[in-house]
């Protein structure tokens, strides 16, 4: 029985002596994992040396850009360099086209056409719209008839000249260019006129005037691009001349400038005599519209 007992505490011990030894090579073992892992991650430091002086440069980036930004625009820190750009654009486009959809205008209040920025044979003046003063288109004599035309549409109404002698039918220059300074005298004159034939004040006078005689730089003489023909008659509407022209002056670039019931558009009666060269592209798609200069220029949204 002693015997027994004495085995089986042997065998105890033998058991815990195997235990204690699993528990020292797992514990040897885990020591050597977390040394080698240690020395694995410093291993990787030393192969990335400026990894975190990056990171921390980054922030110290957005930090910066943040500050440049706070500015009286108040634009956000996080918005990039290219849209603050894109959005001062804007803003500068808007003021800009602000500014330059203001005309400028003459003492008389009317605007002043930008020579510049629109076709010379589309220039369009009247009541409402003048040409700067010192306009001087250069000029050349209409078939030895002492008038004359802006040089370029001298040509045009030569040969559509010609070509109604063709047909029977003379197109007689009657007034064409006319000097700024002659058509002050000229509005002037008629002014004084009605003064004295109706007892009436200069503003209505000149009013009255205004209807016959256009004031300096704004009638279409003044440009060179307008030609009075034969007469300055109402009856010229029933002439062979005026037929003529209905039927072919857009062929050589010109049209008839104040229609009947346009009135309201153009600012001037009806008058049969009165042809503006616009070149014959134009002149053709005007005629096929039966539009008045103003309304087709608008109706294709060009610029006069």
């Amino acid at each position: 029985m002693q015997k027994k007992r004495k085995k089986k505490k042997s065998n105890e011990n033998v058991i815990i002596a195997i235990l204690v030894a699993m528990i020292v090579i797992v514990t040897s073992m885990t020591v050597v994992t977390l040394v080698k892992n240690k020395k694995e991650s410093n291993n990787r430091e030393q192969t990335l040396p400026f990894a975190n002086s990056s990171s921390e440069s980054s922030v110290q980036s957005e930090s910066s850009r943040g500050d440049e930004n706070s500015s009286e625009d108040n634009f956000p820190a996080v918005e990039s360099t290219s849209e603050r750009i894109s959005v001062e654009n804007k803003v500068t486009s808007s003021e800009e086209t602000e500014k330059t959809t203001e005309p400028e205008r003459s003492e008389s209040g009317r605007i002043i056409v930008d020579i510049d920025s629109v076709e010379w044979n589309l220039i369009v003046v009247n009541m409402e719209r003048e040409i700067p003063q010192g306009y001087d288109p250069e000029t050349k004599e209409v078939l030895d008839s002492g008038y004359e035309l802006d040089a370029r549409v001298t040509p045009y109404y030569e040969e559509m000249y010609r070509a109604g002698k063709k047909d029977g039918v003379t197109l007689t220059p009657f007034s064409g260019h006319r000097s700024y300074e002659r058509q002050r005298i000229n509005y002037n004159n008629l002014t004084e006129t009605y003064m004295s034939r109706y007892g009436i004040g200069r503003k209505e006078a000149a009013e009255k005037a205004a209807k016959v005689i256009l004031p300096p730089g704004t009638s279409e003489h003044n440009i060179g691009i307008a030609m009075d023909i034969c007469n300055t008659y109402d009856s010229f509407a029933n002439s062979a001349e005026y037929a003529w022209l209905m039927e072919n002056a857009h062929k050589y670039g010109f049209i008839l400038r104040y229609p009947k019931e346009k009135e309201d558009v153009t600012g001037i009666v009806y008058e049969p005599w009165h042809w503006r060269f616009v070149g014959v592209e134009y002149a053709e798609k005007i005629k096929n519209s039966g539009l008045c200069l103003e309304e087709y220029l608008d109706s294709v949204g060009i610029n006069y």
